[in-house]
Order: C-alpha cells, then sequence, then structure tokens
C-alpha cells in the first residue's frame, strides 16, 4: 500500500497507470517503428522524438484524468468505456493542435499521431478491461481481519466492497458470541472465539487485523491482539483504519480522545505562511485574469433580472469570526423575504437562469478572490457557512466547531468530493472531509485539492 495524505493506494493502481504510461508510449512509437521502417526521424529543428512521445502520453493521462478515467471504484461496461477513451482522446487532440500551433518544433510527424490514435484506443480500453477484470476477482487483493460486529464495522466492511478497486478484502469478522453478524453480508467467515485469532491470520496469510470493537466491556481480545501483534501481524485502530481508505473522518464515530492523541493536525508556521503567500499570488492573479470574464458576467446578471450584480452575505470564517462573503447574484432579489435562511434545493426556484448556469460552473464564486485578498478567506479551505446554519449545526454534529480552526476557502476536500450541501446528513458528510483536510493540511494536498476543482468547474459537476 501506499501512503498519499494519509491515504492508502494500492501498489496495483501504481503499477496500472505506469502499465498505461507505457502502453500509450508504446503506441505512439509503434507507429512511428511502421512508417519509417524503424528509423526514428530527427530533425535538429525540433525535440527528441522521445521528449514529443511523453509530451503526448503525458497529455493524454491528464485528459483522462479529467475525464474521470483514473476513478475504478464502479465498473464501466465497454461501450461506456470506450466513448469516454474516445473523448479524452479527442480532447487531448485539441491542446495538442493548440500546443502545436505556439510551438511548432513539438509537432510529431505528419500523420503519425492521426494512426497512433487507433492503436492508442485499442490499447487503452484492452488495458483497462483487463484491469477491471482483475479487481472484480480481486487479483492482488489484501486480506484483512475484522474485529467488531457494529457501526463502525459496517461501514468499514461497506466502504470495502462499495470500492472495486479499494485493494482489501474480509476474510472473516471476529466479535462476541450473540452478535449481529456482519459476515454474510461481506461474503466472509464468522468467528467468536478470539483465541484463535492468531493462528487464522497464520493460516490464512493475512497480515493486517482491523479492530472495530464499540463495546470496551465484558469480552476484550486485547491478550490475543497483543499476541498477533509480537507476531509481526499489523493491529490498526478502526477509525484511522477507514480515514485511510476513504478520505474522511468518522465523525459520529471518533470519540474526542481520538481527535487528541491522532497524528495530523499539524500546522507550522512555515506552511502558514507559504499558504498565505500562495493565496494572495493566486488571488491577485484570478482577479487580474478573470477581469474580462467579470465584466460579461456582471453585465448578463444586470440585464436578465432586477438588483444588484453582486451579493454580500455574513458567512462565519476563522475562530468563528464572522465576514462578508462576495459573490455575483444568482437568485432574484429578496429571494428569502419570506422563507428566510434555507438551503440551496435542487432546481431551486429562487436561482435566476444565469445564476443557474453561473452556479453549474462556480463562475459566482470568482468575486471571493477579493475575500482571499484581504485575508477573510484561503483558497484551500471549508466552505464558509451561513451563522444560523453554523449555530443549528454545531448542536447537531460532532466536531462541528472544530472546521473554523482554519480560513474558510473557495474551494476545499469537501467540495470536490461532496459538492453543495443542502441537509443536515450533506453537512455531517462534509465535515468529515473537513476533517480530513485539517488533519492532512499540507502545501501538496492543496495543490491536489485544487486540480481535482479545475477537473471538477469544467465538468459542471454537484452544483445547485
Amino acid at each position: 500500500m501506499l501512503k498519499v495524505f494519509n491515504k492508502f493506494y494500492t501498489v496495483r493502481n501504481l503499477l496500472f497507470f505506469l502499465g498505461e504510461t507505457g502502453l500509450i508510449f508504446l503506441g505512439i512509437w509503434l507507429v512511428i517503428y511502421m512508417i519509417y521502417s524503424g528509423e526514428m526521424p530527427q530533425n535538429s529543428e525540433r525535440m527528441n522524438v522521445w521528449g514529443r512521445i511523453l509530451l503526448i502520453t503525458f497529455l493524454i493521462q491528464i485528459s483522462l484524468y479529467y475525464h474521470d478515467l483514473y476513478n475504478f471504484r464502479n465498473k464501466h461496461a465497454m461501450f461506456e468505456l470506450s466513448i469516454r477513451i474516445i473523448s479524452a482522446i479527442g480532447v487531448a487532440c485539441l491542446g495538442l493542435a493548440a500546443l502545436y500551433y505556439i510551438l511548432p518544433y513539438l509537432i510529431l510527424e505528419q500523420g503519425i499521431f492521426f494512426f497512433a490514435i487507433i492503436i492508442l484506443i485499442l490499447f487503452l480500453v484492452s488495458w483497462r478491461l483487463i484491469y477491471q477484470y482483475a479487481c472484480l476477482l480481486k487479483l492482488w487483493d489484501e486480506k484483512v481481519l475484522l474485529v467488531g460486529d457494529g457501526s463502525l464495522a459496517k461501514l468499514i466492511g461497506k466502504e470495502i466492497q462499495s470500492n472495486m478497486d479499494s485493494g482489501y478484502t474480509v476474510s472473516a469478522v471476529f466479535s462476541n458470541p450473540g452478535k449481529t453478524s456482519l459476515a454474510h453480508d461481506f461474503g466472509a467467515e464468522k468467528k467468536d472465539n478470539y483465541s484463535e485469532l492468531c493462528s487464522y491470520c497464520l493460516l490464512n496469510s493475512i497480515r493486517k487485523i482491523i479492530v472495530a470493537l464499540e463495546e470496551r466491556r465484558g469480552r476484550s481480545p486485547v491478550q490475543a491482539l497483543l499476541n498477533c501483534k509480537m507476531m509481526g501481524i499489523k493491529v490498526l485502530e478502526g477509525i484511522s483504519f477507514y480515514e485511510s481508505i476513504s478520505g474522511k473522518v468518522l465523525a459520529s464515530e471518533t470519540p474526542p480522545s481520538w481527535l487528541v492523541f491522532s497524528d495530523g493536525f499539524r500546522r507550522s508556521r512555515a506552511v502558514v505562511a507559504a499558504k498565505r503567500f500562495l493565496d494572495v499570488t493566486f488571488a491577485s492573479t484570478g482577479i487580474i485574469l478573470s477581469l474580462p470574464l467579470q465584466m460579461g458576467v456582471a453585465v448578463l446578471v444586470k440585464l436578465t433580472s432586477p438588483g444588484p450584480v453582486f451579493f454580500r452575505q455574513t458567512r462565519v470564517g476563522q475562530m468563528g469570526k464572522g465576514f462578508k462573503v462576495i459573490k455575483f447574484r444568482t437568485m432574484y432579489e429578496d429571494a428569502e423575504d419570506n422563507s428566510g435562511a434555507v438551503w440551496a434545493e435542487e432546481d431551486d426556484p429562487r436561482i435566476t437562469r444565469v445564476g443557474r448556469m453561473l452556479r453549474k460552473f462556480r463562475i459566482d464564486e470568482v468575486p471571493q478572490f477579493w475575500n482571499v485578498l484581504k485575508g477573510e478567506m484561503s483558497f484551500i479551505g471549508p466552505r464558509p457557512e451561513r451563522p444560523e446554519f453554523v449555530e443549528q449545526l454545531k448542536k447537531k454534529l460532532p466536531y462541528y466547531g472544530e472546521r473554523h480552526s482554519l480560513k474558510p476557502g473557495i474551494t476545499g476536500w469537501a467540495q470536490v468530493n461532496y459538492g453543495y450541501g443542502a441537509s443536515e446528513e450533506d453537512a455531517l458528510r462534509k465535515l468529515e472531509y473537513d476533517l480530513f483536510y485539517i488533519k492532512n493540511l499540507s502545501l501538496i494536498f492543496d495543490l491536489y485539492i485544487l486540480l481535482k476543482t479545475v477537473k471538477i468547474v469544467l465538468v459542471g459537476h454537484g452544483a445547485r
């Protein structure tokens, strides 16, 4: 397992990515080899041919990522997979055309890439179908033993089962006698004799035990787990394991002691200063580059509905301090005069036609660059919420107030994974992602969130 931002990725994921990189490179090289009979064309006025092939490989894989083709949670049919890969390669072609127009010395010899497209489609579709098949057969999955039979154990098992490419298989569930067994749901063995823990692991080549016990009273497998630990078998705490495979911190299942003693939640002065420097840089650049867009949007908003262009609303910022967030107005004027503060809904009648488009592509949030520049917000962080909702949610959701330990962000880990929230349940799900972000704060993590944000903005997912 590879650990990135405290989230685990399987070695199988890495091998798939490297294998696909090799296939794309090989596909282009094969066309060159067939056209030129093995003599690689060289031109002193152009980049080395190997460099040009690597550039094409990189752009294709970027396009595959932005077409969500590196998400293997669910199985895709061959036809759907083929269409999405063709679309991704098509977008990569447009990107290459623009790049070739600006930098002609990057161009491959005429006709090479056209013929390579056919080979690449065949290679990529075949490679991904083989990989899906390997995931479904659980090839190279790591077998784990689950100790516990309550809600936490159920969540862990469900997360493993719902993700085709989780990299784990629950081999057995150990729990106290008389408890409702989850083993049948997971297709695992049911065991209730803790003294068999070590022998079962050794007999079935299990190197990892996940402890998800909820009741600490009564029978406890502490001695059995200690024996397993002494024999080199990893014993992992359930909440931490769930965090590592899901990218979330289970707020409803997490005791305060776990937050206090767990790794993470570090915030060095260097990281804070660098984050602020990047915020100012990105915000300043964003304001300058988006001026033509903002002027066009301002005209559209003004012409299509009465009221001001900009919308200012009080939101809760760092340490619970209020500030006025600035956005383009997407609702009709005085939309909440009668209803008061309410959650946004699907097909919300309060939203104008232009506002719907602005929300879909997150353009309504562009003026928040000014909030970032003023230091009220950061580029990356938890979404700023309204005081009315904050007071309501703090009473019902554990640790909701802790999300205000950071500056709120234009985008964030919760926003790129869950989208808009419209209920207390949505707020809980987003809180789990916010806690994960606060726990694993880093500049590299911010960059990754920024890349995911660009993808979401381009496809317009999760808007309301």
